[in-house]
């Protein structure tokens, strides 16, 4: 048998400078890489050399890090404070993590897709002036950027266009394309393409013609298509979309699109929120993760991001224990799926620097007995990779094809122990054999575990051992542990459509109203709430886009609207990613009548508005939040919070009257979103009175 043992890079030799700046993962990866170039290498199959780039999130405790960065090779792409996205030389990572001041580098890291009725539920406001035939809402999101980073965009679908067939779409960056012209923001140059002219836009097909994800989510947030009754909420805002295939969305992508969208806001001067229908489960889920720290630092007034809690809410993908003495953490990796090869993870923190050990091992289930343990040492050298493979532990293929991979560290983001084991391999015999990881710590230490891909925890119905369970909490996505975003869970909002063919579609497990039961909840690793609220999310219809070829089925759409010959279907898609951008367009119409809002700001609307009918008193009171969004009570909450200061200029006066006046005689449209100040949903002359009235200090 031989063992690999490979220490950070097979290129660079460890030492204390480079120590604990590789994250865990990035150690990990890097290791792999090496590993596949290495099996390759003895079959004499041709593999790339190390001469190649690095796509990375770096933190730094030293700005004149950056500079030092750039004269070794590395590109930086977009700053937020202390993190950046950098391009690094992948044969200098060594020494490009000794440059005084990195404090840290993580490869990106992959994320997911969390993939009518929906706006009646969220109390979508009733208030509209008439033009003629023509009706026209009065909070549209008009004067307010919605950003939406997304996979699978149909740029030119129907609806995406004004009334007048103007596209509401006013950028696009395209991180994974490189026909364009790439963006230059603040003398640094973002990987991609961006198309600016309606021009541009119009030539545009799609990102991805395998998805329709993105298509979906933003006519949810801000589609403008009004005859069909499948338009989204803000449907005057301007639409900036980042759009990428599945394989590109990494927090690489995602952080230069959150710069591209809040840099284009802040040349027109506008507010700007951005929803982000994704999900990832690895991270200390404590706010810590490069992301979350990136949301920190861009958030604030009138910069908002909204994310999905995830649709993990129903997996056994959590486990944690408080270890006593002589005590440990024993778990056996399944697969959820019942696919292979099992593909995925299990990221394993202690609550302090104090590591915890690991065994790796080939357990027997159905006689309760240790079969084998994996050539890695309990006490891991810190900052190391191990790797065995079937291509080089006979034992180990005996019962599996593929490897497994083991990296531990103390991580920066908040000096905790980190262990990682991630897997690629196909069991020989699954019903006797399992990968277990038997995990011990000092008595008193918390260790807590999260796992992805196929990887889910199962105690084998063995005593002694520590499964996940199934809707007990702490799913909640990585991404939304922080304060400064605003996270969203799902409840189901409708179980039955009728297709364009003309069956019913009914979706089971889904009674309107009530939690739906793939929504993701916390608490997080500090025990702090999550998500912040509930938005419809299963089952919605949406736009779906042309590009994919099931669409072009009647029995898949619910409407196939034609236009001049060309068709724009609309579909469904349930989940917290359906629920987000509902959120993200409700956000957009109270940027709109106070373009100041914070986070913080916006949770303070919702908690004083969110509705709780008899599914949010009586059940779990941690999936839910502050409750069922209701648009219209916002909108109501912010007009109050004004005290009738109509034209915005800081102060109640006769201009203020003046305003309301021009409103109800049709002379002006200005400040229609202040209007109606005392909130009863109509400009009449009593909000006339009521202005005069404040005027008076009565």
């Amino acid at each position: 048998m031989k063992r690999i043992f490979l220490y950070i890079l097979a290129f660079v030799a460890i030492d204390a400078a480079v120590a604990g700046v590789l994250t865990t993962r990035a150690s990990l990866e890097l290791a792999k890489r090496q590993h596949i170039l290495r099996i390759a290498a003895t079959k004499g199959q041709p593999h790339d050399d190390n001469s190649g780039m690095l796509r990375a999130m770096v933190a730094v405790d030293d700005p004149s890090a950056w500079s030092r960065l750039s004269n070794m090779g590395a590109t930086i792409n977009a700053r937020f404070g202390n993190i950046a996205t950098v391009t690094l030389p992948l044969n200098r990572v060594g020494e490009l993590a000794k440059t005084a001041g990195v404090k840290s580098i993580d490869i990106e890291k992959h994320y997911q897709l969390c993939n009518n009725v929906a706006r009646e539920m969220s109390i979508f406001p009733q208030m509209a002036v008439f033009e003629g035939d023509d009706w026209n809402p009065a909070y549209t999101g008009n004067g307010v950027v919605v950003g939406m980073i997304d996979v699978g965009v149909d740029f030119n679908h129907i609806n995406f266009l004004d009334k007048d067939g103007n596209n509401r779409i006013v950028r696009a960056y395209l991180p994974g394309d490189h026909s364009g012209t790439a963006p230059i923001i603040d003398g640094m140059e973002l990987p991609g393409s961006e198309y600016t002219t309606p021009e541009q836009i119009s030539m545009l097909t799609t990102d991805d013609s395998t998805y329709m994800h993105g298509t979906h989510t933003t006519g949810t947030a801000a589609g403008s298509y009004l005859a069909n009754g499948y338009h989204g909420v803000a449907t005057g805002a301007k639409i900036v979309i980042c759009a990428m295939p599945e394989d590109s969305l990494t927090d690489f992508n995602i952080a230069n699109s959150i710069k591209y969208i809040f840099n284009y806001a802040d040349e027109v001067g506008l507010p700007a929120v951005i929803n982000m229908s994704l999900s990832g489960q690895e991270g200390a889920h404590d706010g810590t993760s490069m992301l979350c720290r990136l949301f920190d630092e861009v958030s604030g007034p009138g910069r908002v991001c909204v994310v999905s809690a995830g649709n993990d809410g129903h997996i056994p993908m959590n486990i944690r224990k408080k270890l006593g003495e002589d005590d440990s953490l024993a778990t056996f990796l399944s697969n959820w799926y019942s696919r292979e090869p099992m593909r995925g993870y299990s990221s394993m923190w202690s609550r302090s620097p104090e590591r915890h050990t690991v065994d790796i091992v080939i357990w027997d289930i159905l006689a309760d007995s240790l079969v084998h343990r994996l050539d890695v040492p309990r006490d891991a050298v810190l900052d190391s990779v191990y790797v065995v493979s079937s291509e080089t532990d006979s034992v180990f293929a005996k019962y599996f094809t593929g490897e497994l991979y083991f990296a531990c560290g103390i991580e920066e983001g908040n000096g905790n122990f980190h262990s990682l084991v991630e897997t690629n391999y196909k069991s020989l015999e699954r019903s006797h054999y399992r990968i277990g990881l038997i995990n011990k710590a000092p008595a008193g230490e918390t260790l807590m575990a999260w796992s992805g891909g196929m990887v889910v925890y199962n105690k084998g119905n063995l005593d002694g051992w520590t499964g996940g369970v199934a809707g007990y909490g702490c799913t909640i996505n990585d991404m939304a542990t922080t304060d400064n975003v605003v996270s969203v869970g799902a409840y189901c909002s409708n179980d039955t459509f009728v297709m364009m063919d003309g069956s019913t579609k009914t979706y089971s497990r889904c009674n309107p109203g009530e939690i739906a039961y793939f929504s993701s909840f916390g608490p997080d690793a500090l025990n702090r709430r999550r998500p912040d609220l509930t938005a419809p999310g299963y089952e919605l219809a949406s736009s779906v886009s042309r590009y994919v070829e099931a669409y072009k089925n009647p029995s898949n759409i619910v409407d196939n609207v034609n236009i001049n010959g060309e068709y724009y279907p609309y579909g469904l898609e349930g989940g917290t990613s359906m629920s987000a951008p509902m959120v993200t367009g409700a956000i957009a119409l109270w940027l709109e009548i106070d373009p100041t809002l914070s986070p913080s700001d916006i949770k303070n609307v919702m908690a004083a508005t969110c509705y709780r009918d008899n599914f949010v008193e009586a059940g779990p009171a941690k999936k839910w939040g502050y409750g069922k969004l209701d648009i219209d009570a916002g909108i109501k909450y912010l007009i109050a919070m004004l005290n009738g200061d109509v034209d915005g200029d800081g102060e109640v006066t006769a201009a203020d009257i003046t305003c309301i006046y021009n409103i109800m005689l049709g002379f002006s449209k200005e400040h229609i979103q202040r209007a109606d100040v005392n909130c009863d949903g109509n400009i009449t002359a009593a909000d006339v009175s009521t202005e005069y009235n404040r005027l008076l200090g009565e």
